[in-house]
């Protein structure tokens, strides 16, 4: 999980008036990492949270507080993760990360990850899937992206079909990121690596 917050910046590069929604996927010997972040514009948040000027500081607070945590709730009930067709045992629950549910360069962020019962056992020609249903109306920009580590790799991406060469470009980069609502949903497919799977 820290290697996929490594690789996350808080803010897309367009306009503050739109969402954003970026999935990443790690695979590896230890099973699948999964995060998942969203960005409100702060002109809407505020807006829904809904704190007056004359609220004591405390009140402000507890009105944000409740909103965020309502924005966790609200992800983790849109996101579904399957693995060859069927949910893995676990569930969505918010990173602990000093920028989650707070506002940054013109957005409120939020970041969830899956939280497994059990590690996943990986295997050649398994099918991960991670299905974002996030404020379906809302102006939103997408990006996503898979990575793996040997003897895994990544086959088939969702991200690489729609994005290309430009999933690997910094997130700050305009190329990095679509207005193709495919991107709302990840699948990737797994192999092994030739020398690794005849050992």
């Amino acid at each position: 999980m820290l290697w996929l917050l490594s690789h996350l910046l808080w803010a897309h590069p367009f306009s503050t008036n739109e969402y954003s929604v970026r999935t990443a996927m790690k695979v590896s010997d230890k099973g699948v990492a999964l995060l998942v972040a969203m960005e409100i514009p702060i002109t809407v948040a505020l807006e829904e949270i809904g704190a007056k000027k004359e609220e004591s500081k405390k009140s402000k607070q507890k009105k944000i507080k409740r909103y965020t945590q309502q924005q966790w709730d609200l992800l983790a009930k849109s996101l579904r993760y399957t693995v060859d067709g069927k949910e893995p045992k676990g569930r969505w629950r918010p990173i602990e990360h000093p920028a989650n549910g707070k506002a940054a360069e013109g957005f409120f962020v939020y970041l969830v990850g899956f939280q497994s019962k059990k590690p996943l056992k990986v295997k050649p020609g398994m099918t991960i899937v991670v299905e974002n249903n996030a404020y379906p109306e809302a102006p939103m920009v997408y990006t996503a992206s898979a990575h793996s580590s040997e003897p895994w790799r990544i086959a088939e991406s969702t991200s690489k079909t729609i994005l290309g060469e430009k999933e690997a470009l910094p997130l700050a980069e305009a190329d990095r990121w679509s207005r193709d609502a495919g991107l709302r949903t990840l699948t990737v497919v797994v192999a092994k690596d030739e020398q690794e799977k005849s050992k």
